[in-house]
């Protein structure tokens, strides 16, 4: 009997440490599905986002690097409350936007009425409302202007006078 004894005995014990380590396994294995916490921003990037200029009128600079050729300088605000509205040459456009980083920009819909004026100066503000909807970033441009980059073209804004 001793011996069935000691047999049940060890077998209990190691059942008992078998258990434990299953539950550990299990508690890390929870641990590592957890998602990952999101990092904090670093200094650069909390300028950079601070540094997005709201509430100014830009003047649109360059299309795809070239200059507008509209008499009537396209020009861009974008307010506080994620909303742009403009003058692209020859209609006036607005649209809502969002910041999910500080160099990401999202646009919602255009919303315009296509007036047609001609020639170059259509094609000037198709291509602005094109690199607009399809940026998908920006970045500094000089002092106070921006950059509009994304799979659509390229558009730069300066201060307008």
């Amino acid at each position: 009997m001793p011996n069935s004894r000691t047999r049940s005995a060890a077998l209990t014990a190691a059942t008992a440490g078998l258990a434990s380590l299953l539950l550990v396994t299990d508690a890390e294995a929870q641990r590592r599905r957890e998602p990952a916490r999101p990092r904090a921003p670093t200094r650069a990037e909390i300028m950079l986002y601070q540094r997005f200029p709201v509430g100014a009128r830009l003047a649109v600079v360059a299309i795809n690097g070239q200059r507008p050729v509209a008499a009537d300088r396209p020009a861009f605000t974008f307010t506080a409350g994620f909303r742009m509205s403009g003058f692209g040459g020859c209609n006036p456009v607005n649209a809502d936007y969002r910041r999910a980083g500080p160099s990401d920009i999202r646009f919602g819909p255009l919303n315009f009425v296509e007036r047609r004026c001609g020639g170059e100066i259509d094609r000037q503000e198709r291509a602005i409302f094109w690199a607009i909807q399809g940026a998908r970033g920006w970045r500094p441009h000089g002092t106070r202007g921006m950059t509009f980059t994304g799979v659509r073209g390229t558009v730069t804004f300066e201060p307008a006078f």
